[in-house]
């Protein structure tokens, strides 16, 4: 009898306040404690009105919502290569990418008109960069392997997952975030889109997350877990790892000392409680401060 596909299924976990790790918050972290406190810990903030920071916190960019467009059309595509494997039909496709990234701009609030960077957004130079993402993953070898091979338990896939990835990390509770997994067979394959500029040590780093999470999450064994990333832009191109369990023992580590970093500007760590403002020091610099949705707050200080 040949092997059974693996059923993925999210564990569940019990609801804890404590923080949990991920690339994402530990790089806000990293880079700026001020903005890491506004954008964790808002609640908390006594500087500004709560409507006013709120506002702030809604503020978007043109590539990250570029990047959302893309990811959102992505996962229209996966969906409806789950249900038929017929060629799609490209011009109303891209039409739909169009349609999302006109929602996007006309309904958000962009930090460069916000703060004056921009006069106005220019759709048009976005639009066609969501094109060229898109347009790069169907003319690309993945596309066609998904054709080819993943298509056969196509009911396995997941689709950018519900809920935030939960998982547990060398015993650390953190958050994994996956756009794509999908079972061949035995093995487990996972995906996740980048649009922006490439970052390897970052990158790696985020798939090796994933591939632990898959271990904890779903029994996988390691030499059975496949994480890539597939770069869309400016060409397309691939980041693929191969880990065995004695690979992870240093990134748990450092894992676990991230945690223990931000865990120290909490003055309750059970219920995720951050110490005062006061704690969570600036780190200005012309590039961070321009790109952080958070500068009106900070003012002449930065």
């Amino acid at each position: 009898m040949p092997p059974q596909p693996i059923e993925l299924k999210y564990p569940e976990y019990p609801f804890t306040p404590i923080l949990g790790w991920s690339i994402s918050r530990y790089e806000v972290f990293d880079k700026c404690k001020r903005q890491y406190f506004y954008q964790y810990y808002s609640k908390y903030a006594t500087d500004a009105p709560q409507y006013k920071i709120s506002k702030l916190k809604g503020l978007t960019s043109v590539p990250l919502e570029i990047g959302n467009a893309v990811h959102d059309c992505m996962e229209a595509l996966l969906n409806r290569l789950r249900k038929s494997d017929s060629n799609i039909n490209e011009d109303k496709f891209f039409q739909f990418a169009d349609d999302k990234l006109k929602e996007y701009f006309s309904t958000k609030s962009f930090i460069e008109i916000y703060y004056k960077q921009e006069s106005e957004l220019d759709v048009a130079a976005a639009g066609e960069k969501v094109r060229a993402c898109l347009s790069n993953f169907i003319n690309g070898p993945c596309y066609s392997w998904l054709y080819m091979k993943a298509i056969t338990n196509r009911t396995g896939w997941m689709i950018e997952p519900a809920g935030y990835g939960e998982t547990r990390l060398g015993g650390m509770k953190a958050y994994c975030k996956m756009d794509f997994l999908f079972p061949v067979g035995e093995e487990v394959y996972i995906l996740d889109w980048k649009t922006g500029a490439k970052d390897p040590a970052k990158h790696k780093s985020q798939l090796m997350g994933y591939a632990a999470a898959a271990n904890s999450n779903f029994s996988v064994p390691w030499n059975m877990i496949f994480p890539k990333i597939v770069y869309l832009h400016p060409q397309y191109d691939e980041l693929e790892i191969k880990l065995g369990e004695s690979d992870l023992s240093g990134y748990f580590q450092t894992i676990r000392e991230q945690t223990e970093a931000m865990y120290a500007l909490c003055g309750n760590v059970e219920q995720n409680i951050p110490l005062d403002i006061s704690e969570f020091v600036k780190s200005p610099s012309p590039h961070l401060c321009r790109n952080c949705r958070f500068q009106e707050l900070c003012g002449a200080e930065r």
